[in-house]
């Protein structure tokens, strides 16, 4: 086994070599033809830097080389690596000359996805030296096109409004091989969009999750039918299995659901906001050595920015609403903070409804950075005290067209700065204040 005293990621040739005892065209030979787990930056070619995870590395060379183990130092106990090379190779050779077709894994290797395409209606996987696994037939004919799902492969994507992954591969069960996360986009027409799928390395699909269902809120009665923004992944318990958090919309109206999921796809959190959430960022900010989940939007009764901060592990009930917000049966929310913002005059000018964040950084001098879509910039401290509020270049374009147009009449300067911080509002668990201030929880 890996020595847990060392770093598990391993940057060279050198290093991996190193960690298996061998040298660096044995490690060559071993990727390409036993599929050893060896990663390279997306996009690169094949001369590009590579790097490999100690972990998955003894687990590759466990399942390979079944009859030993990895020694201290990752390197196979007795027989030298050529001699064990040609020994597999041999036994692949001479099941070949007796008819009998042999495939990578038939030979110990397990294939895991690491990439993938979009054709058609139909999902295909494929391991990292792009050969299909599997393929998925969503029988969606207007599928979201392949180059809209690379753009929201993995990571949240900055470059288009902060979206949230809609596919992405990770071990979410710590037993060794990648699932596939996959969430069903349409290019139009909305409904059918809530669905997140879970697939095992071979394409079995594990578990299907269905977000939204039916709300009432003011009195009025919403559809069911929601659709999946996205989704981030993380172990929000220390014990190795990542937890699934999604951000689902009401397809069309401004409902929005922010579930957990655990890694067999059980709901364990569920949490009503009045308005769309948008990203997500953790941070310990309370120094207690666990993460909180910090989480960004819009609230549509304030017509605001609304930041609201959880601890992971319990992410239940509804934002704080009145009046046609409110929702029947959904119960008050499990906030450590929520915040809502004033809605501006830019936004007024620009005919936007509401106000809200979209982006939200922490920063290097450990401040929660929250931006509008339009280009307003709030700091806020860890006790979410407004720090201060900055000008983006769009926002600054769009007060300046207004005022040029006769629909703006303020001036960004010092005075407008103050007036949005002081339109800042936090939930006390019974009324909005001004004064910053965590939700208080009822004693028992």
């Amino acid at each position: 086994m890996a020595d847990s005293s060392k770093p598990n990621l391993l940057r060279s040739w050198k290093d991996i070599s190193a960690h298996l005892g061998c040298d660096v065209r044995t490690c060559h030979r071993w990727e390409a033809n036993l599929g050893m787990p060896v990663h390279r930056a997306e996009g690169g070619g094949g001369k590009s830097p590579v790097f490999a995870y100690r972990d998955e590395l003894d687990a590759w060379f466990r399942e390979t080389f079944k009859s030993s183990r990895p020694n201290g130092n990752g390197a196979r106990e007795g027989m030298p690596a050529k001699p064990r090379l040609a020994w597999v190779l041999g036994i692949g050779a001479v099941a070949v000359l007796a008819g009998g077709f042999v495939l990578y894994r038939e030979i110990g290797v397990r294939r895991q996805p690491a990439g993938f395409e979009i054709d058609g209606p139909v999902l295909i996987v494929k391991d990292k030296h792009g050969r299909e696994l599997w393929r998925f037939d969503t029988k969606v004919d207007n599928l979201e096109i392949d180059a809209y799902y690379r753009a929201n492969f993995q990571v949240i994507n900055k470059d288009e409004g902060n979206l949230l992954p809609i596919i992405g591969m990770w071990d979410i069960d710590a037993d060794g091989d990648r699932e596939v996360l996959f969430a069903l986009r349409r290019q139009s027409d909305q409904t059918g969009e809530g669905r997140l799928y879970c697939f095992d390395r071979k394409g079995v699909k594990r578990w299907e999750f269905l977000a939204g269902g039916p709300l009432v809120c003011g009195g009025r009665v919403f559809s069911p039918d929601y659709r999946l923004a996205g989704f981030v992944v993380r172990d929000h318990d220390g014990d190795g299995r990542l937890e699934i958090v999604t951000e689902a919309f009401h397809a069309p109206d401004w409902p929005c659901q922010l579930a957990v999921l655990d890694c067999e796809g059980r709901k364990i959190g569920d949490y009503r906001h009045a308005g769309y959430l948008r990203e997500i960022v953790y941070h310990d900010i309370d120094g207690d050595g666990r993460e909180e989940l910090i989480v960004v939007g819009v609230n549509n009764e304030y017509r605001g920015g609304a930041v609201a901060v959880f601890d992971p592990r319990d992410v239940r009930g509804g934002s704080p609403q009145t009046g046609e917000f409110a929702c029947a049966g959904i119960g008050p929310g499990s906030e450590l903070y929520y915040v809502t913002t004033p809605y501006t005059d830019v936004s007024a000018a620009n005919a936007h409804y509401v106000c809200g964040f979209n982006n939200v950084d922490i920063t290097e001098s450990k401040w929660i950075r929250a931006t509008t879509a339009e280009g307003l910039i709030m700091d806020f401290g860890f006790d979410l005290e407004c720090l201060q509020v900055g000008f983006g270049h769009g926002y600054r374009v769009l007060h300046d067209e207004g005022v040029r147009e006769g629909r703006i009449a303020s001036v960004l300067d010092d005075a407008y700065k103050q007036m949005v911080m002081a339109g800042v509002r936090y939930w006390n668990g019974s009324a909005f204040v001004a004064e910053p201030t965590p939700v208080k929880r009822p004693t028992s």
